[in-house]
C-alpha cells in the first residue's frame, strides 16, 4: 500500500491468497506494519492460521508468506512569494510576504523572499523566494518548490512647479545672472 504523506499513520491488514482452502477452512491472518512518515516498511505477516471452526488445522497445509511492503511519499508544497506594485516615490520597495501550500496538520514553514524596486524603469523585479525552514514537522515529508512574485512600480504624478528667481540691479557694465529657484 501506499500513499501520499498526511500526518495519520499508514497500515494495511489486507490480503490475498492463491490456492484452494478445503471446504470448511478459513484462513485467520495477521499482518504488522505501519508508518506514518515518508518511507517505506514491510508490511509483516505475522501469523497465519487456517481454522476449521474452532480447530487449527494449518498443519494440513503448506504455507508461504509473502510480506508486503508500506510505503508513504513526499507530499508537494509551494511558497509562493508575494507580488506587488507601488507608485513611484523616490524610495526602494520591498515584500517579504509569502503563501504556503500544501503543508499537513500543524506542520509550518518560514521563508525568506528577497526583491527591491525603486525606479519604474526597473519593472518588473523578481520578488525571489531564497529559502526556507521547518519551525513544526519534518522537512523529509515534503518536496517544496518555489513559484516566484513580481515587483512593479508606476510612474508617479507629483505637480511640480519650478520659478527662476527673480534678480535687478542698477547699471553697472557687467551682466546680470540669476541661477535660483524655488519649488
Amino acid at each position: 500500500a501506499s500513499k501520499v504523506y498526511d500526518g495519520t499513520a499508514l497500515t494495511e491488514s489486507g490480503y490475498t491468497y492463491t490456492g484452494t482452502l478445503a471446504s470448511g477452512d478459513s484462513l485467520e491472518v495477521t499482518i504488522v506494519g505501519t508508518i506514518t512518515n515518508v518511507g517505506t516498511v514491510v508490511n509483516e505477516i505475522t501469523q497465519v492460521k487456517v481454522m476449521n471452526g474452532t480447530t487449527d488445522v494449518t498443519a494440513n497445509y503448506n504455507i508461504t508468506e509473502v510480506d508486503g511492503s508500506l510505503e508513504i511519499t513526499k507530499a508537494p508544497v509551494t511558497i509562493t512569494a508575494a507580488s506587488e506594485n507601488f507608485t513611484y516615490d523616490g524610495s526602494p520597495h520591498s515584500n517579504a510576504g509569502y503563501d504556503v501550500v500544501g503543508l499537513v496538520g500543524s506542520d509550518a514553514i518560514t521563508a525568506v523572499v528577497e526583491g527591491t524596486i525603486t525606479y519604474p524603469t526597473e519593472s518588473p523585479v523578481v520578488n525571489e523566494v531564497k529559502s526556507h525552514s521547518f519551525t513544526t514537522g519534518l522537512a523529509g515529508n515534503y518536496d517544496v518548490s518555489y513559484v516566484n512574485g513580481s515587483l512593479t512600480m508606476d510612474t508617479a504624478s507629483i505637480d511640480l512647479t519650478v520659478t527662476a528667481d527673480n534678480a535687478s540691479k542698477v547699471y553697472d557694465g557687467t551682466a546680470l545672472t540669476e541661477s535660483g529657484y524655488t519649488y
